[in-house]
């Protein structure tokens, strides 16, 4: 049987959908099924997968022993627990036994497959990479070395005094830890949004550091690392051995950083707020000002509406008066003309009423844009 990164090792009892799942890789992996928990670290030795679907409800099955040949035998295996367990203790449990990923039964095989494709795709690259990039990898390495652990994490706390948003903040994080030689992810917890670095928003990894949060400050597993602070949480993938002197160190210089991060956070949440403040008292200012002019321009109709009446009222007062009086023919058509004369002064001011009620709907029209 090849091994290496295409081989795909399911180790689960038979079932129907084993056999569906096998079926479905078999045309583009190499796969094997182990049902034996007691044969479960045989197979893995024998096939060094590039790839884990386990089943971690299995009886008898020794799911540490598992994970930790597989990883010893390739650090980049990916191990995928399938399992009918799907609580929060649950995922916590996978991710402490070394799961990359956790899905729960009855699970989509077409998603599986692309998890799976996809997983493969990034480490054929990754290897690509690795090769053509040996001399380039061994220079990091020595400049990295030469830089002292406490200069790194001095630097990383000048750097993020210019941090202004969490994702900023979450990048500078994760970029750092990296010069210490381990992968990040990072979540942190916004006032409005919670933001991932080196994980999708919808993955095993995000899920998981919001979960973690409820299980205490640190939370160690096969090679992994969680350390949690109140909006913050940083899972480290690959952390070295424990009897490795750099895993202490490691630890302490994350939880010293993760403090600094922190009340980084506190000052990018105050000007959050204050943006939040500034944007909802703005909002009610020109709700303010758009219902008084609304109230205003009410009131100017009405206004318009009775001098109109007043007028027309007037003139059938005016016309009924001059039929009593007695007056001359050329007496009449005078103050009718006097009339008439004030009539238009009112159209005129009528003409100038429209302009107004432009400007108000103009006025209004830029209100609802600062809306």
């Amino acid at each position: 049987m090849s091994n290496g990164i295409n081989s795909v090792l399911i180790i689960d009892v038979e079932g129907d959908d084993v056999q569906i799942v096998e079926g479905m890789l078999s045309e583009d992996f190499d796969v094997t099924v182990c049902n034996v928990s007691e044969k479960a670290i045989d197979a893995v030795n024998q096939s060094i997968p590039g790839v884990i679907l386990l089943n971690p409800a299995m009886k008898k099955l020794d799911t540490l022993s598992v994970v930790a040949t597989a990883k010893n035998l390739d650090p980049k295996s990916h191990v995928i627990f399938l399992s009918d367990l799907i609580s929060i203790d649950d995922s916590i449990l996978a991710y402490e036994q070394g799961a990359d990923d956790f899905i729960p039964k009855p699970y989509n095989p077409i998603e599986l497959y692309y998890k799976i494709e996809s997983h493969v795709k990034k480490a054929t690259e990754r290897a690509k990479l690795a090769a053509n990039a040996d001399s380039a990898r061994s220079a990091a390495f020595a400049a990295m070395e030469s830089n002292s652990e406490m200069g790194i994490i001095l630097r990383y706390m000048e750097e993020i005094t210019s941090c202004n948003s969490y994702s900023d903040l979450g990048f500078s994080l994760a970029q750092t830890v990296q010069l210490f030689g381990v992968n990040a992810t990072v979540q942190i917890r916004g006032i409005n949004k919670v933001f991932n670095v080196g994980c999708e928003n919808d993955s095993f990894e995000a899920s998981l550091l919001s979960k973690s949060v409820e299980k205490g400050k640190i939370i160690e597993g096969a090679h992994k690392l969680i350390i949690n602070d109140k909006r913050i949480s940083l899972l480290i993938k690959n952390t070295p051995d424990k009897d490795d002197p750099k895993h202490g160190r490691i630890k302490d210089n994350l939880a010293m950083m993760i403090s600094a991060t922190g009340a980084r956070v506190i000052t990018i949440d105050l000007v959050t707020q204050l943006e939040i403040q500034r944007e909802s008292g703005l909002n009610a200012i020109i709700g303010n000002a758009r219902s008084s002019m609304h109230n205003i321009r009410d009131t100017f109709n009405i206004y318009e509406k009775n001098i109109w009446s007043k007028i027309q009222e007037y003139r059938e007062h005016t016309e009924s008066v001059l039929n009593t009086l007695g007056l001359s023919e050329e007496q009449e058509e005078t103050l009718m003309e006097s009339l008439d004369q004030f009539v238009q002064q009112v159209i005129e001011t009528d003409e100038t009423k429209d302009l107004i009620e432009s400007s108000f709907t103009n006025l209004l029209g830029e209100l609802d844009k600062l809306s």
